[in-house]
């Protein structure tokens, strides 16, 4: 058993640039509500065959709807936000799907950041929802993430991820239906089964609000998306690099850890903007360049 300051865990990718530690604020949950007009563009009928056989391989059975076919329309047309948001998942997607399957969900949700936070780990909304999987304050306490003025784990990789899967298994346990799982997961179970009675999602999602409305057609269409994104003319390769997950064993000043680590505190903040104080409490996770070299 190691008895020092620090215990070295596991490896993952991040992006090769990373982000400023200012946090973004986005506009809404959601990207823009897609309704009909000119901007839609019907699919081909090699287009149709081909989405249709890609929606019974996948883990979460997506229907035939012009909801969805609208949403990958609109990914469609606007090819470069559309490869942006690709590239992005693909920093995160290593890490997040290992967690996904040991608690036996689909692998498929690993997509779900895409409609939160259009994976920025960094993401705040306009009501307070953060990180990659936009937690309020009161639902990440619930599942086990510290959120106060020294740490708020909505920003941690591994920890925030580990509570969405708890969220969304315990969601599944409650709904038995993955349409209405992802309504719950954007706008709360008490709001879904209040406007929905745990109907089938197609036939009352009018009731729902718009953004929740939106939100599971959204999903589907981009999960067509990612599942072969090179058919769809998108550049989805990265650039990656690894960073050592170092777990504190102690409560330890933020300086008297830089030192330890040998890392400048730009480089620090910008890889753990989950960290706010300057005392980094006893089993916070900690994210550091490989290259770093840690004193033994």
């Amino acid at each position: 058993m190691r008895h020092g300051i620090l215990g070295v865990s596991l490896l993952l990718s991040i992006f090769s640039c990373t982000p400023m530690v200012q946090q973004a604020v986005l506009p809404s949950k959601n990207v823009e509500v897609v309704k009909k007009g000119s901007f839609y563009v019907a699919l081909s009928e090699d287009e149709e065959s081909f989405i249709g056989y890609e929606a019974r391989r996948l883990g979460i059975p997506i229907p035939d709807r012009e909801e969805i076919k609208r949403y990958l329309s609109y990914y469609l047309r606007n090819k470069e936000f559309t490869e942006r948001l690709l590239q992005r998942a693909n920093h995160y997607l290593p890490t997040i799907r290992p967690v996904l399957e040991k608690y036996g969900l689909p692998a498929e949700l690993a997509m779900l950041p895409a409609i939160e936070s259009a994976f920025n780990p960094f993401a705040v909304s306009r009501s307070g929802a953060a990180g990659l999987w936009q937690f309020i304050p009161s639902t990440a306490r619930r599942y086990g993430l510290r959120v106060d003025n020294l740490v708020d784990e909505r920003f941690d990789i591994l920890k925030s991820t580990e509570a969405a899967a708890l969220y969304l298994r315990d969601l599944y346990s409650t709904f038995r239906n993955w349409e209405l799982t992802l309504a719950s997961y954007n706008c709360g179970e008490n709001c879904v089964w209040r406007r929905t009675g745990g109907i089938d999602f197609w036939q009352t999602y009018g009731f729902l609000p718009e953004e929740t409305k939106n939100y599971v057609p959204n999903f589907f269409a981009l999960l067509l998306i990612a599942r072969d994104p090179k058919r769809y003319g998108f550049n989805t390769d990265v650039k990656m690099e690894e960073v050592k997950v170092v777990r504190v064993n102690k409560d330890i000043q933020k300086d008297e850890l830089l030192d330890s680590l040998k890392v400048k505190e730009d480089i620090f903040k910008d890889y753990n903007p989950h960290i706010l104080g300057n005392t980094v409490p006893k089993d916070t996770y900690v994210y550091i360049p490989k290259k770093v070299v840690l004193i033994k």
